[in-house]
């Protein structure tokens, strides 16, 4: 792929920001997700989605960076993808079991260690990259922590919580409102956060997924009976966080809606919010 200048995009809209923006945002420290109990089988339904890998890496290139660290950076899936188009990779993760399938499969150098407390050097890196991890994280800290070592700036994808809102599960289990929610900070509010952790400037791109392959909390948007895959609800943090009363309540409705066609009607709001808002973003931020 040639050498970007900007942030690349689906063609559905880029936005740059400017520091101009004042809301404050600060993310909870999320609950803890054990990915240790997962991490033998996360391979079965999770890999790379194409339109992030690009978007990753011309972001990634946008940059010039050669050396990178990635955050969260769980079975390498991504890890994969990242030194297979020539970058150097030092691959962390807080999750002995996934690092020690992912030092398996990839040519990384892999760390186990917390976002928040990176065993580098200031100015180790040319830039970090990180895929659906910043929900894991709280922020603005750890953004302060990913300034403190990357030289040219970072490369992360997020869903944020516009994303989340166009997703006809919340009408089903309307516990991701309370529990999944005020994980994901709003777009500004995640442009602000990293602005607090020390960056100058972010650009955001929205991203659509391909829908091959990769099982993401968002993959049933397009295919509701996954949703009664008690796996694919297993290898997905946001389903892990409901109560398990609440996915039966939500699961049972469902089923009755799809068996007397009242799920397209429930369901098309929700699409067409989506149209505008993607399933997730990328920001770039120096």
């Amino acid at each position: 792929m040639p050498e970007v200048g900007r942030l690349p995009h689906s063609g559905r809209g880029c936005i740059v920001l400017s520091k101009q923006i004042v809301e404050f945002f600060t993310v909870p420290v999320p609950t803890s997700i054990n990915y240790g109990q997962v991490a033998s089988s996360y391979d079965l339904s999770r890999c790379v989605e194409p339109a992030i890998a690009v978007a990753l890496i011309d972001g990634l290139r946008s940059l010039r960076a050669r050396c990178i660290l990635e955050i969260g950076a769980g079975t390498g899936n991504y890890t994969g993808a990242l030194t297979a188009s020539g970058l150097s990779v030092v691959a962390v993760d807080r999750s002995p079991s996934m690092v020690k399938i992912g030092a398996q499969k990839t040519m990384a150098r892999w760390t186990i260690a917390d976002a928040s407390a990176l065993p580098l050097r200031a100015r180790s890196v040319d830039a970090i990259a990180g895929v659906n991890v910043l929900h894991h994280l709280a922020l603005p800290a750890a953004l302060a922590e990913f300034r403190r070592v990357a030289r040219g700036g970072a490369v992360l994808q997020a869903v944020v919580r516009e994303n989340l809102e166009t997703l006809w599960y919340r009408h089903y289990f309307p516990e991701i409102d309370d529990v999944l929610l005020p994980l994901h900070p709003t777009l500004g509010g995640l442009i602000t956060a990293m602005f607090q952790g020390g960056f100058r400037r972010v650009a955001a791109a929205k991203i659509f997924y391909s829908g091959r392959g990769d099982m993401t909390f968002e993959a049933a948007r397009t295919r509701p009976h996954l949703l009664f895959d008690s796996s694919f609800r297993a290898s997905t943090s946001g389903f892990r966080r409901l109560e398990s009363v609440g996915i039966a309540r939500g699961l049972a409705e469902l089923e009755h809606d799809l068996d007397s066609g009242a799920f397209a009607r429930i369901a098309a709001p929700f699409d067409a919010a989506h149209i505008a808002a993607a399933d997730c973003v990328l920001i770039t931020a120096r």
